[in-house]
Parts: structure tokens; C-alpha cells; sequence
């Protein structure tokens, strides 16, 4: 009985929807023209999808047989949701016509190439030139009058391609979509570059270099409409403002000029995340600047801010000092140079290393500027009984481009000494110049012992202190027997460890037998100096200078006596 009734319920439904919506045939105004109505009594109903809507079987067959070609295309990548007031729709663009109630349905729709999408049992909708949000709105009120009982949607499934020309080192048309950014076809223009007129122009010019320099920041899209927009690719990047980075559009002109950077520059440094010099725009100001450099350092004073701007008159700088917040927008001019000065007191993560014979060797913090050896001693927990002051050391471990820089200093200033003639004497300076360069000096034994505060210096990041023992050895070498260590016995002079090395060899020149400490590496008097503990004992060999050498010591000293007596010459005359 109770099946009997709910066959009965239903056979009363789809009477009740048949009278209650009949199907509408009406002439609608502005861009919507119906289709004439289909016959219901010639169509095959399907009563498991019949709910309210009486023609929607008209409505599904007539779209079954439509070929979508875009529905099979694969996701388009985006990099963010459409904005609906500024995309703008077009022939070929893909939409999906959703319509929900009793009867729920989504129906792919293609704009056609006159503009326009074509609803069955509705009529065509024009929607060429229209923002997406607008397009909406007409289709899916031209939908509600034939479905009004239903929700209807409309929303764009996949963006339609379409041909831009592109004016750059290359002249061609390329394929994009309303969802192409200027960004994504830089890559395009600079590799066809690349790739074909470098391959023309060096064959036509094998001689010269070519070395192409696209603009990334002055390029420029001409409208259909006239419109001029500008692109700037970096500070697009630095902001992520649409403004700098449009969608392209159909019939758009994409200008990329060719970019000469030592003519149109401007530089930023200090303080930023990438100093250097960059294309100038004349939009810039003060924070486009710091975004080009990629934002502030941690360790930035954004108040200390100095801009040179050189005065084309007199060729001199002008200087502004500004602070980031209330001159954010100061403009700024081609050729203009910006630095970020660093904050006074900033804090940084400094260290040095303690090796050795103290109680807790290791890496401890210190302070810049401020933190002393003494202090980083007992931070270490003082020495162990082994430690032997005299032969403890400090190195200091300079940044690499000033000790290039500074070498190549020293090396030039040897043409100036008149004291190294012999070859020899060059090479020998070249050895000891790279070989004490990172040693300061100290002397462990009057600090820590004598309290001599004038040996407490100021450590430096990443400074090295080894803190020896008592090796109890001296070191031979050069014109001896056997070089090697000889156990060190207190009070005994060189000659005792000659001996105790096999003594002299044949080439020995004894006579300028030295003395090297360990600490300083100084050279003293062998027979005026004190052997000590890991000191090093150097027999030279007797050098025999060739002919060449010494006619070149005498020329010298010759010009040298020749240039006195002129000198005293001319004075004694001018006197008379």
C-alpha cells in the first residue's frame, strides 16, 4: 500500500511541474535572442533527472554533440585566482554554465569567434570585450528568465590563447593568454636572441663582441586602444604589484628595448640584501631603490641613509642624508648612488677559537671591539700547569680582500728598498712576508706573569689562541750534519746544539749563524742571544754571488757615489 502511494505522490509532482512551469517562450531584449521552443511531446524524458525544469532534456540534447577541444587541454598555471573585474573575456575563452536545483547540470560553453556563447533553449549572449564579472552577470540573468526556478552559474574553466607582437632584438608574434604576464615571455625574447641573431650578427661581424643587454625595467605595452603601459619586471618582483607586471591582452604591442646600463643606471650598497648598479626607470625613488637591492640588511640603519648625486656643472657630489620612513619617496635621479649605512652598535655574532694547554679549549663569543685576550683566558678557564707563555701565539686570520690587497702592496714596495739587490734577497723577503703575515705580536709571559697591560689586546672575530707547552727542544737546520730537534738544555749556547746536530757542514757560513724565537719568528745574533726553549738554530750556507750580480751591486754603489760627488759638486760652484 505504502509503494503504491509514493507512485502515486510522484505521477502528482510531475503534473503539478508541468502545470505550474510551462515553458516560456519570450523575445528578450539587448544581447540575448531565444531559440524557438521545442516540441515537449517530441522529446524522450528521462524521469530520474525530470525535477522542475520541463525542457531540460531539450537542453541536454542539443549540447551532446558540440566538440570542446579546450576541455581536454591540461590545467593552464596560474599564479593567483582571476580577478573579475580586470579579466577581459574574448572569443575561444572556455566557461562552464552550472545549473542546480532539482536538476543539477554543468554545461561547457566556448565564446564563439563573433564574441558571443550560445545557450540552448536560451540564445546567444554577447560577451566579447566585457570584464569577467560583467559577463557573468548577463549570462546568468539571460539564463534565470528561462530557468528561473534554478541557481545558475557561470565561471571560466580555461582562458583562450591568442597572437601579441613582440618589437625587441627579435621581431615575431607569440601565443599567450589573458593570464600571461610581460615576465613570462622575457625568457622567450632573451634565448631567441640568443639563438638566432647572435648566430646572424657574429657571422656577420666575427670580430666583435655581442653581448646583448635586455631592459627588464623600461619596457613598454601599446594597447589596441592606445593605451601605453609600462612594465618594470624588478620592481614587480620587489612589491608584487600587478601594476608593474600587467596581463597582456589581444592585439598588444610588447616593446623590450635594448638596454645600454653604463647610460642609464643608478647604484645602491651598504646595508641591502644585493648591492650593485641596476637599470634606472624614471619612476624611482628612494624604497624602489631598496628593493632593488633586495630590502634592508638585519644590521641596517634605515635613518642613516646617504644619496651622492654628482652636480653636472661642477662635477662635484651632492649628498643627502634621509631616513627611510619620511623620505621613503624622495626621488631619485639616473646616476645617483644610495647607501645604507650600518647601525653603530649592532650586535654580531663574533668568536674566537682557544686551543691548547687551558683547562676548556673551545669557541667563545666576545664582543666587538671590546673583548680583551686576558678576558677570553678565563672565559677558557686559565691555563693548565703544562702551558708553556713563551711559545703560546695569536693569529689573526684577515679577510681575504685585504690580504690580497695588502700583499700586493708589500711586493710593490720592494722596488723602493735599496736593500734587496741579490735575487736571493727578493725571494727570501717574499718567503718571510707570506709566512708571518697572520702572527700578532704578543708576549704571553709579560701579560700574564709581569701584568703588562700593554700585551692585552683587543680580539678580533675568528682569532686563533694556542696556548703551547714546554716543548723542551730546539730546532737545527741549514748548514749542519743532521738537522732535526735537539733536547733543550737551559744555560747551553748555539754551539752546543751544532754539536748535538753533527755539527757544521762543509758549506756552512759560521759566521752568520742566527737565532729565530718561536713567538716572533725575529733573527738575532747567535753569539749575542740566549737560547731558549722551541727557539731555532739557522746555520746559512756561504753564498758566492755570480759575476752579474756583483757588477750590478757595484754599478749601484758607483751611480750611488757618482750622483754624491755631482750633488757636491754643484752646490760647492753655486756657493762661489
Amino acid at each position: 500500500m505504502v509503494k503504491i502511494l509514493n507512485q502515486l505522490l510522484i505521477i502528482f509532482l510531475m503534473l503539478f511541474a508541468i502545470k505550474a512551469f510551462p515553458q516560456i517562450n519570450q523575445s528578450n531584449t539587448g544581447n540575448v535572442r531565444t531559440n524557438s521552443q521545442s516540441n515537449l511531446s517530441n522529446t524522450n524524458l528521462n524521469t530520474q533527472n525530470f525535477r522542475i525544469n520541463s525542457d531540460a532534456s531539450d537542453l541536454l540534447s542539443q549540447i551532446s554533440g558540440q566538440n570542446f577541444q579546450q576541455q581536454q587541454q591540461k590545467a593552464f598555471p596560474v599564479d593567483k585566482a582571476v580577478n573579475q573585474d580586470e579579466y577581459i573575456v574574448g572569443p575561444n575563452d572556455m566557461f562552464s554554465l552550472g545549473i542546480y536545483g532539482y536538476l543539477n547540470q554543468s554545461i561547457p560553453l566556448m565564446v564563439n569567434l563573433e564574441g558571443s556563447v550560445v545557450i540552448p533553449t536560451v540564445g546567444e549572449v554577447k560577451v566579447d570585450g566585457l570584464s569577467l564579472r560583467v559577463a557573468k552577470e548577463r549570462v546568468v540573468n539571460a539564463v534565470k528568465r528561462r530557468y528561473y526556478s534554478s541557481e545558475v552559474t557561470f565561471s571560466l574553466s580555461m582562458p583562450r590563447t591568442f597572437l601579441i607582437s613582440v618589437s625587441s632584438m627579435i621581431q615575431k608574434k607569440l601565443e599567450v593568454s589573458p593570464l600571461t604576464r610581460t615576465s613570462e615571455i622575457i625568457s622567450l625574447v632573451f634565448f631567441d636572441t640568443l639563438d638566432i641573431t647572435k648566430t646572424k650578427y657574429n657571422l656577420s661581424n666575427p670580430k666583435t663582441e655581442f653581448d646583448p643587454e635586455l631592459s627588464l625595467r623600461n619596457i613598454e605595452i601599446y594597447r589596441k586602444s592606445g593605451e601605453v603601459v609600462n612594465v618594470d619586471l624588478y620592481r614587480y618582483f620587489s612589491t608584487n604589484n600587478d601594476k608593474f607586471n600587467p596581463y597582456l591582452r589581444e592585439g598588444d604591442l610588447l616593446k623590450v628595448p635594448y638596454g645600454i646600463l653604463s647610460k642609464n643606471y643608478v647604484t645602491v650598497n651598504g646595508a641591502v640584501q644585493l648591492g650593485g648598479v641596476y637599470e634606472y626607470n624614471n619612476n624611482d625613488d628612494l624604497e624602489t631603490i631598496i628593493g632593488l637591492g633586495r630590502g634592508f640588511d638585519s644590521d641596517a640603519d634605515k635613518d642613516s641613509i646617504s644619496v651622492f648625486r654628482i652636480d653636472p656643472i661642477t662635477s662635484k657630489y651632492q649628498v643627502f642624508q634621509l631616513s627611510f620612513e619620511k623620505d621613503r619617496h624622495f626621488k631619485i635621479n639616473v646616476y645617483d648612488r644610495v647607501f645604507v649605512k650600518y647601525k653603530l652598535n649592532n650586535i654580531k655574532n663574533l668568536s674566537v677559537v682557544i686551543l691548547g694547554e687551558v683547562n676548556r679549549p673551545g669557541i667563545y663569543p666576545i664582543t666587538q671591539k671590546n673583548t680583551t685576550l686576558k678576558e677570553a683566558i678565563e672565559m677558557a678557564g686559565g691555563f693548565k700547569p703544562t702551558a708553556y707563555l713563551p711559545l703560546s701565539l695569536l693569529i689573526r686570520k684577515y679577510d681575504e680582500e685585504y690580504t690580497k690587497k695588502d700583499t700586493a702592496e708589500v711586493f710593490l714596495n720592494i722596488r723602493a728598498n735599496d736593500l734587496i739587490v741579490k735575487e736571493q734577497d727578493r725571494k727570501n723577503f717574499d718567503i718571510d712576508v707570506l709566512s708571518r703575515r697572520f702572527r700578532m705580536i704578543v708576549d704571553f709571559e709579560r701579560l700574564f706573569v709581569d701584568n703588562d697591560m700593554s700585551q692585552n689586546v683587543i680580539l678580533e672575530n675568528k682569532d686563533v689562541i694556542y696556548v703551547n707547552d714546554n716543548k723542551n727542544v730546539v730546532y737545527v737546520y741549514g748548514q749542519v750534519q743532521n738537522e732535526g730537534y735537539v733536547p733543550y738544555k737551559e744555560g747551553e749556547d748555539f754551539e752546543y746544539y751544532i754539536e748535538k746536530a753533527g755539527g757544521y757542514s762543509l758549506a756552512a757560513d759560521k759566521g752568520d749563524t742566527r737565532i729565530i724565537r718561536f713567538n716572533s719568528r725575529g733573527w738575532f745574533d747567535a753569539n749575542k742571544t740566549v737560547v731558549k726553549s722551541g727557539d731555532f738554530v739557522y746555520v746559512p750556507k756561504i753564498v758566492r754571488s755570480p759575476l752579474n750580480e756583483n757588477i750590478t751591486l757595484y754599478a749601484t754603489i758607483i751611480g750611488s757615489l757618482v750622483s754624491i760627488i755631482s750633488t757636491y759638486l754643484l752646490i760647492k760652484n753655486s756657493t762661489k
